[in-house]
């Protein structure tokens, strides 16, 4: 344990308080996980406490603020901490940091020298700097590849047959077992290999246009790997990096559609995050993109499916049932042998249904939710343990905001059970505000 300056502002508050820099950021990341955010390192606060200190990120500064003042009963501000002036630790820039603002070459050859996505300071985007990439897509000249100057470097078709498979591996371990650390560390390394590939291919050919596709689709199920584990700044910048090459490289059918099918992942995040205008920025460009491609209905269907979990997230109800319609609808279109990418072949009536019963929950609705949430319940398998696990979790938060004690901890209880066999730090967080939710 680290020392404690004397003559610190911080360090003597927390003396007084009986807590220790632990105890702060203990409390910080409750806060956090209400916003379903990722902990800080529970060391963090001690880089607070020096004498010579290191000033929070003004996010980490306004949830210390709000912890201290709740334990202090007094409101305590950053001028009483020394937190008013200007933070002078300068940090190199990293493209990473704004893929907004980053040329492709640029972030691919950071991935390419080792994972980024891991390093503490990294915040949530929001605004502008979240969705400038996904607006860069309307904007991408449709004959980018045509400019390459280079007809060499492309890889093999066996080796992109590789890259397919293996995405699709991973694709299928993250369903049944889950996206925990070790199955992370698996897509990072396949996202980092991958972008070499990428990072080397030239010339306008239709293996570099299958390898620009693979990326992206690889960048979507990573970044939803990392949402899925609360790591939401580095699902953030997944996504944004497949963007990036999808406004400079591909503009063609196969790529365009696996983009729509990245933004509509990044616009659920949003959206889970309480960001609700790039949530709704996502969803468009994401239906513009797959127009723009060809429509595929699957793939209109899946954008429809986050856009009805969207509109339950902002407690629209209107658009919750257009989306709903439009869901089911577009799924119809689709039909079993229409050719639609493996990757929308998840989505079904039932998923659908299963989205609503979500969305009605979100929007505070729980009547509404419940049937849903029942027939979902009965309709998972214990072969997919993730989402059977969150399906009785939304049934029990359904049962508990209705009043229904008993059926909640009933369900709760069963789920508790089931999270022994689920790696997904998403599913274990949202047990825990369960259980705070039912023991308040």
């Amino acid at each position: 344990m680290e020392p404690q300056a004397a003559d610190n502002p911080l360090a003597d508050l927390l003396r007084r308080l009986g807590w220790n820099p632990e105890h702060l950021i203990a409390r910080i990341n409750e806060v956090r996980a209400g916003r379903g955010c990722g902990p800080l390192d529970p060391k963090s606060g001690y880089s607070w406490v020096r004498t010579n200190p290191a000033l929070p990120h003004p996010d980490n500064q306004r949830d210390a603020l709000t912890v201290l003042g709740i334990r202090a009963e007094r409101p305590v501000t950053a001028a009483e901490l020394g937190w008013d002036g200007p933070r002078t630790r300068a940090t190199r820039r990293r493209h990473l940091d704004a893929p907004a603002d980053a040329p492709l070459d640029a972030l691919l050859r950071e991935i390419t020298q080792g994972d980024l996505m891991d390093r503490r300071h990294m915040l949530i985007l929001t605004g502008a700097a979240t969705t400038a990439p996904a607006l860069a897509l309307l904007l991408s000249p449709n004959s980018a590849l045509a400019a390459a100057a280079e007809r060499g470097g492309s890889p093999s078709d066996k080796v992109i047959d590789n890259i397919d498979r293996a995405i699709q591996d991973l694709r299928d371990l993250d369903d049944t077992d889950g996206s925990g650390t070790k199955a992370l560390e698996w897509a990072g390394g396949l996202w980092q290999a991958t972008a070499r590939i990428v990072n080397g291919a030239t010339g306008d050919n239709a293996n570099v246009r299958r390898l620009h596709t693979a990326f992206i689709e690889l960048s979507e199920q990573y970044g939803w790997m990392a949402f899925d584990n609360n790591l939401h700044p580095q699902a953030q910048r997944i996504y944004h990096t497949g963007m990036r090459l999808a406004a400079e490289k591909s503009p063609h059918p196969a790529a365009r559609h696996a983009t729509s099918n990245l933004l509509a992942s990044a616009a659920y995040q949003a959206a889970w995050l309480g960001q609700h205008t790039e949530a709704t920025a996502f969803l468009t460009v994401a239906e513009r993109t797959n127009t723009a491609a060809g429509t595929t209905p699957a793939l209109a269907a899946v954008i429809a499916d986050r856009r009805l979990f969207a509109a339950g997230r902002r407690g629209d109800t209107e658009d919750l049932r257009r989306a709903c319609d439009s869901a089911h609808e577009q799924l119809d279109r689709s039909g079993p042998d229409s050719g639609a990418p493996w990757w929308c072949q998840w989505l079904s009536h039932t998923a659908i249904d299963a989205a609503t019963g979500r969305a009605w929950l979100a929007a505070r609705q729980p009547h509404h939710a419940e049937p849903y949430l029942t027939r979902r319940v009965t309709a998972t398998t214990l072969g997919y343990p993730r989402d059977h696990m969150l399906a009785v979790l939304d049934l029990a938060d359904a049962h508990r905001q209705s009043g229904d004690t008993d059926q909640a901890t009933e369900l709760h209880d069963t789920a508790t059970t089931l999270a022994e066999h689920v790696d997904s730090p998403r599913a274990q967080l949202r047990l825990q505000q369960l259980t705070t939710a039912l023991t308040h």
